[in-house]
């Protein structure tokens, strides 16, 4: 199973095409998240909120991927060392030579294996990072309590970008009728040329391109609510994004104005349908701390959002038009 993962994203890593698939990989998206973590990059986001500027002695990072967060906080001096974990060599390569041509190859080990199968000492580590990776992880249980265990009290688990919708993207059919119905109403130099109807995937389509995808991703909050005890949430909305990326013609989402109009729309319709509970949101920084488990700590679970509160239906229709109305007047 991992070497089919581990092969998957190892070809996958530098693929433009790929990439130009993730909702979250577009300019307007990574712009969106900007402003969300303070106009800021989110590793100096985290650095600064939840580090309070200071520099951490050792953290592990865990299904890094390409490392690039990881490596950004060896650069700013948030993290003094660093182990990365990973399935896949090609990653991990990259990441040393990137870290080596900064100066930093002395400070980060790259391990390629699953973390469950690392011995970790106790206590040894001040913050542990999961970029976009958590939801990879099962079982999810044992590897945070594998993490809570390696933490020193006190310590930190991020989990940044992190997917937390539903188990191997098997939308509700609530969520999914209403990016249908966005998606039929589409120019048709916009979507994918192979589709009339928006393409969803089974999840036996899902596990079959990567056995660790999101088996268990809905479950990761009240997971790490219950290890913890207390845990800050920082949306990064997503859900009607994400679901209605799998039917676009992604080149023209970059490469036409059309498109590029399109995302925004997209947008700004994520945002209204999170806001007002129609869809919740697939994506968010998790921030939690390691500290006795108590009642009291529980029920501090907060969700952080500086949201207007708004009139759902009449924000949604009003987006959602706008979006029709602009797309229409361009094609």
């Amino acid at each position: 199973m991992l070497t089919q993962t581990a092969s998957h994203w190892g070809q996958n890593y530098f693929s433009q095409s790929f990439n130009r698939q993730e909702w979250q990989a577009h300019p307007l998206s990574i712009e969106r998240q900007f402003v969300i973590q303070n106009r800021q990059m989110r590793e100096v986001w985290f650095a600064q909120k939840y580090l309070g500027g200071k520099s951490v002695k050792r953290a592990i990072g865990i299904g890094v991927g390409r490392a690039e967060t990881e490596v950004a906080l060896l650069q700013n001096g948030a993290v003094d060392f660093y182990d990365l974990f990973d399935v896949s060599p090609v990653g991990l390569n990259y990441a040393k030579a990137c870290a080596e041509k900064l100066g930093l190859g002395e400070r980060l080990t790259c391990h390629c294996m699953p973390v469950g199968e690392a011995v970790l000492e106790d206590g040894a580590y001040d913050l542990v990072t999961f970029v976009a990776s958590l939801h990879h992880m099962q079982p999810l249980d044992e590897t945070l309590k594998t993490v809570r265990r390696a933490l020193k009290d006190g310590g930190l688990v991020w989990c940044a970008n992190e997917y937390i919708g539903p188990d191997r993207f098997n939308y509700p059919k609530t969520h999914a009728d209403i990016a249908r119905a966005f998606f039929r109403q589409l120019p048709p130099a916009l979507k994918n040329p192979w589709h009339s109807e928006l393409p969803l995937p089974s999840p036996e389509e899902v596990a079959a391109v990567d056995p660790t995808e999101a088996p268990c991703s809905s479950q990761i909050e009240a997971t790490v609510k219950a290890l913890f005890g207390n845990l800050e949430i920082t949306s990064l909305y997503g859900g009607f994004a994400f679901i209605t990326f799998w039917g676009l013609n992604h080149d023209a989402l970059y490469e036409t104005p059309e498109g590029v109009e399109l995302v925004r729309h997209i947008l700004g319709i994520d945002q209204a349908l999170s806001d007002t509970g129609v869809i919740p949101t697939y994506f968010a920084h998790l921030v939690a701390r390691k500290s006795e488990i108590n009642q009291d700590s529980v029920d501090r679970h907060k969700v952080v959002s500086d949201r207007e509160d708004i009139r759902p239906a009449r924000r949604i229709k009003r987006v959602i038009q706008s979006a029709m109305s602009a797309l229409a007047r361009r094609t």
